[in-house]
């Protein structure tokens, strides 16, 4: 097991974080977190350029560094740098999985309670389209995905379009057996898609160990990059089976009058036009997770949650995270206030956090009874002493 950061270590994280100062305590990562200032300097130097000589030009200048960016990627993920595509964001990256993936009337989609919100519009909206059925595997006694139902809902794999699953979901603080999953959908070979825009960054990853066909991810959060970039990462195996559904003359090659062919790998999942100066910047950011370790950087986020979820309940908070593995999302309930007065009140006491509504995980937090939840998400850069001025905040209010 990867030891937690020394405080020695965090000090040296967060001087190169300007968003870590005395004044705020942010406690919103799963939002979107503080980034390094090399993801700065990366963004703001490409931006100068393209103004000072051109769009095209400074990225015709970029372009060995905007490949590097794919390797990055490969390697903090355990994949292939083929098997990566530039995205603009995770639920652009997830849909052009989704919706890749064939699908026939009367197939299965089979999903979790805790999928994002999201996600289940675009289940709906292929219920329309395909004449899909979904298919809800509930939770365990542990409030994560109940293995056995779902290798039960597997043994008739041929009606199964997919299996989709929010690694971390949005609410409650778990982290999904995705790996699990993974056994059970390569067994069966039916495809796997896996939501991990709140994992990455947060979790030593090896796709090849998860088994998922579609990994989604974003920069914006855990992996303390640029709003409006992500990736899309999809295995060598599901490259031929799956088929975007919106390509362009990026992702596939006009190659005749009548006729088209898809780009090698995931590049055919990409389109030309995207934000050259955020792609540098999640290659900052990745870079920077890979240099500080991502082992050590998910036991320190750990660490740091465990000691937040107890100092709330000694202030008598309800706190509602299930699994039996934890994340660094914390959610929790006052005894009277609703969530968006919590968040409310914190913002005018210099901590930012978030709130979770039905829209977000409808089918989780009705059954759970749940209407609002308050999220306050640590990260390697949250110290102890932020945690404690952030939990007697919450307990003054």
């Amino acid at each position: 097991m990867a030891v937690p950061f020394t405080p020695v270590e965090i000090d040296a994280i967060r001087a190169n974080t300007p968003g870590c100062t005395d004044d705020l305590i942010h406690l919103n990562h799963a939002g979107s977190s503080l980034p390094d200032v090399s993801v700065l300097d990366a963004q703001i130097g490409h931006l100068r350029r393209e103004a000072g000589i051109g769009g095209y030009e400074a990225a015709e200048e970029t372009a060995e560094a905007e490949a590097a960016v794919y390797d990055s990627i490969a390697a903090m993920i355990g994949g292939r740098r083929h098997e990566v595509a530039r995205m603009e964001h995770a639920t652009a990256a997830w849909n052009a999985a989704f919706w890749a993936i064939p699908k026939r009337p009367w197939q299965r989609i089979i999903t979790h309670d805790h999928d994002y919100g999201a996600n289940w519009v675009a289940f709906l909206r292929a219920v329309e389209v395909h004449g899909v059925v979904i298919e809800r595997i509930p939770s365990d006694a542990h409030g994560q995905i109940d293995l056995e139902r779902l290798a039960s809902a597997l043994e008739r794999p041929d009606d199964i379009a997919l299996v989709s699953l929010a690694w971390i979901p949005t609410n409650g603080g778990l982290v999904n057996p995705a790996a699990g999953v993974g056994a059970l959908t390569r067994a069966a070979g039916v495809p796997f898609l896996l939501d991990a825009c709140q994992a990455v960054g947060q979790l030593d990853i090896d796709v090849e160990s998860i088994g998922c066909d579609a990994l989604s991810a974003t920069g914006r959060k855990y992996l303390r990059g640029p709003r409006g970039s992500g990736f899309l990462f999809v295995h060598s195996r599901a490259v031929e089976r799956f088929a975007p559904a919106h390509p362009d003359h990026h992702g596939a090659e006009w190659s005749a009058i009548d006729s088209y062919t898809f780009a090698p790998g995931a590049t055919r999942y990409e389109y030309w036009e995207h934000n050259h100066a955020a792609w540098p910047g999640l290659g900052a950011a990745v870079d920077v997770a890979l240099r500080l370790g991502v082992d050590r950087i998910q036991a320190t986020i750990a660490q740091r949650a465990k000691e937040l979820r107890e100092q709330l309940v000694e202030r008598g908070m309800s706190v509602h995270d299930a699994g039996v593995a934890k994340c660094g999302i914390v959610t929790m309930t006052h005894p009277t206030l609703d969530a968006g007065e919590v968040v409310s009140r914190l913002a005018t006491r210099g901590v930012n956090a978030s709130s979770t509504f039905l829209g977000s995980a409808r089918a989780d937090m009705e059954a759970r009874g749940l209407p609002s939840l308050v999220r306050l998400s640590v990260h390697c850069t949250t110290t102890p002493a932020e945690i404690q001025r952030a939990a007697t905040a919450i307990g003054e209010i």
